[in-house]
């Protein structure tokens, strides 16, 4: 059911990128890819059985640069907490990228 799930998931956001309007705008360009000033989610991968969440992220050029959120118990409890979440207010997307801005994986702020 689990594995069901997560391939439901991946196909979900896999196929959907391009209709994501929220982003991450950069406070500075990229530097691992010069000229990028904003980033927007092109996949998402809940791995809870390995305790994984990997971020796929895609640039305005078309960059692509990918985070793993990969403490087991660490990504467990976010997913945790993403299972229960009331998202009528931020999006699941919102939430995740708002995380990647908090612990300092982007520079930059969440937007529409």
């Amino acid at each position: 059911m689990k594995t069901l799930l997560i391939a439901c998931l991946f196909a979900i956001f896999s196929i959907a990128p391009a209709t994501a309007q929220e982003r991450i705008d950069l406070s500075q360009p990229d530097q691992a890819a010069p000229g990028t000033f904003a980033y927007q989610p092109a996949q998402l991968v809940f791995d809870y059985e390995h305790g994984r969440i990997v971020v796929r992220m895609r640039g305005e050029n078309g960059e692509r640069r990918e985070f793993v959120f990969g403490d087991a118990e660490n990504a467990r409890t976010m997913l945790r907490a993403l299972n229960k979440a009331d998202l009528s207010n931020n999006s699941l997307l919102r939430r995740i990228m708002k995380r990647l801005v908090d612990d300092g994986h982007l520079d930059g702020t969440v937007a529409e």
